[in-house]
C-alpha cells in the first residue's frame, strides 16, 4: 500500500521536509515561551524585542504548518485517487468467471467504505507516525542538551501512560474490524433494496424491507458507535494520564529551576516539551490499533491488486468463416448445461436456437461472444481458436443482444456508441433509421444528448430495447448473437426488426427465441434444438 504514497517521490520529499521543519519549529517554540517568561525580571527592551523576535517565529511556525497541512493533504488525496484507480483497473480487467465471484455490492464497498477506512487507519496512520517520530526526537535532543535528567523522568511517566492506556485500545482493534464487516453487509442490503425497489412494491413487502433495512442499519450504527465508545474511553485516560504527567514535570522543573539548574522560564518550556514526549509513546496503542484495523481491508485490496489483469491486446485476427464447436463441456459449479457438445455454424447462415428454460442456450451464445472462457473443448473459427483472439479483436467480429439491455446514465448518443468516437454521423443515423428510434430521437428537444436515467426509467422496455439494438449494428460484426432480442419490442415492430436484420445474408446470426411458430422459425436457415447438453438440427 506506500508504495500508492511514494509514486510522486519530489512530492514526497517536500513532504518530509516540511514535516521536519514543522515539527522542529514547532517544538522550539517552547523556548520563545521561556524566553518571554525570562523577560518578566528584565528591562523593558528586552522584553520588546524578545517579543518581536516571538511574533516572528510564530509567524514562521504558521507558514510552515500551513504548507505542511496542505502537502499532507494533497499527498493523502493523490494516495487515495491513484489507489482507487488502480483498484477499478484490476477489477475491470478481470475476466467474466473471477468478476462473478463476487457481487457488484462488494466492489462497491471496496471502492467506497474501503478506502475511506483504509485512508484513516493506514494513509494517514503513516504521515501521523512520521509528526510523532519528529516531535519525539526533537523534544528528547532538547531535553538532553538542557538538562537530561528531565528526559529520563518524561520517559518514565510517558511509559507508565503507555501501559495504562494499552488496557484500552484492545478492544478498540476488534471494534474496527466489527465495524468494517457490518459495513459491508450494509452496503449488500441497501444495493438489493434499491435494485428491487420495484418488485417490492408489486409484491406490497414494503414494511418487511423497510424493517429488514433498519435491522442493518442498527448493526451498522451499533458497531460504530462502540468503536466511537472506545475511542472515547481511550482519549479521556490519555487526558487523564497526559495532564498528570504535564503536571509532575513541571512540579519537576520547578524543583530544578529553585535548585538553580535552570531559569523559571525553562518550566514552562518543558510543560510544552512533555507532550512533544509523552504523547508520541503513548498515541503507540492507538497507532498500532489502527494499523491492525488496516490490515483486513489492505490484505483485501492486496488480493484484487495482486491478480493478473487480462491483457487488452488484440490477439489473432478472428477470419470470417464458420464456427466450430469440438467437445464443449461448461456449466456452473457442478452443474452442467454443455456436455461434449460439437457443431458448425456455417458462415453467412442464420440459425434459430430452441430449447426449455435453463438448457444453456443464453450460457452458449456467452461462450460464442467469447465473454467466458471457462469451458473445456474448442470454439474455432477457420481453425483459429476464439482463445487466442483478444478481446478487442472478438468484439468487432461478434456482438450479441440481450433481452435485458443494460443501459448507461449517459446520453442516448453514448449509449449507442459506448463512448467510442470512431463512428461517423451518418453511421449512427443509419442504425437508428433501422432500429426505428428515428422518431423518438426527433422527439427529443436534445436528440442525440438526451440523458437517459438510471436504469433507462425515462424510456419503455422496447424503446431499452431498440437503442441496445443500435449498439449491437452499429458495430457491423459479421457474427450477430440475438438472445431473446425483440421479446420487450410490440410484435409488429419486432417482426419488421427481425426481417430487416435477417436480410443481411453476409452476417452469421443465432437467435435465441421462445416463439416456434412455423412462420418465424421458415426465416431461418436452420432450426437447431439444445437438449440435454447436445446441439440437434430440427427436422
Amino acid at each position: 500500500m506506500i508504495r500508492y504514497m511514494t509514486k510522486n517521490k519530489p512530492l514526497i520529499a517536500l513532504l518530509i521536509f516540511l514535516m521536519m521543519a514543522s515539527g522542529i519549529f514547532g517544538t522550539l517554540f517552547s523556548f520563545v515561551l521561556s524566553a518571554l517568561v525570562d523577560c518578566v525580571s528584565g528591562e523593558q527592551d528586552k522584553l520588546f524585542s524578545t517579543l518581536l523576535y516571538a511574533v516572528l517565529f510564530v509567524v514562521i511556525c504558521v507558514l510552515l504548518e500551513s504548507g505542511y497541512c496542505y502537502i499532507k493533504a494533497y499527498v493523502v488525496a493523490a494516495t487515495r485517487k491513484n489507489l482507487k484507480n488502480e483498484l477499478f483497473g484490476h477489477i475491470y480487467f478481470q475476466s467474466m468467471a473471477d468478476f462473478e465471484t463476487r457481487s457488484s455490492a462488494e466492489y462497491i464497498n471496496e471502492l467506497s467504505n474501503n478506502i475511506s477506512i483504509i485512508e484513516d487507519t493506514y494513509f494517514r496512520n503513516v504521515i501521523r507516525t512520521g509528526d510523532m517520530l519528529v516531535s519525539f526526537l526533537v523534544a528528547s535532543l532538547i531535553t538532553i542538551m538542557v538538562q537530561p535528567i528531565m528526559l529520563v523522568i518524561m520517559l518514565v511517566l510517558a511509559f507508565i501512560t503507555l501501559g495504562t492506556t494499552r488496557l484500552t485500545t484492545r478492544p478498540l482493534e476488534k471494534s474496527m474490524k466489527e465495524y468494517s464487516g457490518k459495513m459491508g453487509e450494509y452496503t449488500e442490503e441497501i444495493k438489493d433494496d434499491f435494485s428491487g425497489f420495484g418488485i417490492i412494491h408489486l409484491f406490497h413487502t414494503v414494511g418487511a424491507i423497510v424493517s429488514k433495512h433498519q435491522k442493518k442499519n442498527a448493526a451498522v450504527e451499533a458497531a460504530k458507535r462502540k468503536g466511537e465508545n472506545y475511542r472515547i474511553i481511550c482519549a479521556c485516560v490519555g487526558e487523564f494520564v497526559g495532564l498528570l504527567s504535564t503536571v509532575l514535570v513541571m512540579a519537576a522543573a520547578a524543583y530544578f529551576s529553585q535548585k538553580g539548574l535552570f531559569s523559571a522560564g525553562m518550566i514552562i518550556a518543558f510543560g510544552h516539551l512533555i507532550g512533544n514526549v509523552v504523547s508520541p509513546i503513548t498515541s503507540i496503542p492507538t497507532v498500532i490499533a489502527d494499523f491492525y484495523a488496516a490490515k483486513p481491508i489492505k490484505e483485501q485490496f492486496e488480493k484484487i491488486l495482486e491478480k493478473e489483469r487480462l491483457q487488452d491486446t488484440d490477439g489473432e485476427a478472428l477470419p470470417e468463416g464458420n464456427i466450430t464447436l469440438e467437445g464443449i463441456t461448461y456449466g456452473y459449479g457442478e452443474k452442467k448445461v454443455l456436455w461434449d457438445c460439437s457443431y458448425c455454424f456455417e458462415k453467412g447462415k442464420h440459425y434459430v436456437l430452441l430449447g426449455s428454460s435453463g438448457a444453456g442456450k443464453s450460457s452458449l451464445l456467452n461462450l460464442l461472444s467469447g465473454l467466458y472462457q471457462n469451458y473445456t473443448g474448442k470454439i474455432a473459427v477457420q481453425d483459429v481458436d476464439i482463445k487466442n483472439v483478444g478481446r478487442k479483436n472478438m468484439s468487432k467480429a461478434v456482438t450479441m443482444v440481450k433481452q435485458d439491455t443494460f443501459l448507461f446514465n449517459d446520453t442516448i448518443r453514448n449509449n449507442i456508441t459506448l463512448f467510442c468516437d470512431d463512428y461517423s454521423e451518418q453511421e449512427i443515423s443509419d442504425v437508428i433509421e433501422r432500429t426505428g428510434l428515428k422518431n423518438l430521437v426527433a422527439s427529443l428537444p436534445e436528440g442525440l444528448e438526451t440523458t437517459i436515467q438510471e436504469n433507462g426509467s425515462n424510456f419503455s422496455g422496447g424503446e431499452k430495447q431498440r437503442i441496445g439494438l443500435a449498439r449491437a449494428l452499429l458495430r457491423n460484426s459479421q457474427v450477430l448473437l440475438l438472445d431473446e432480442f425483440t421479446a420487450n419490442l410490440d410484435p409488429v415492430i419486432a417482426q419488421e426488426l427481425e426481417d430487416n436484420i435477417l436480410k443481411r445474408k453476409d452476417k452469421t446470426i443465432i437467435t435465441v427465441t421462445h416463439q416456434q411458430t412455423k412462420e418465424k422459425l421458415e426465416k431461418y436457415d436452420q432450426v437447431i434444438v439444445l437438449k440435454d447438453g447436445k446441439l440437434v438440427e430440427a427436422a
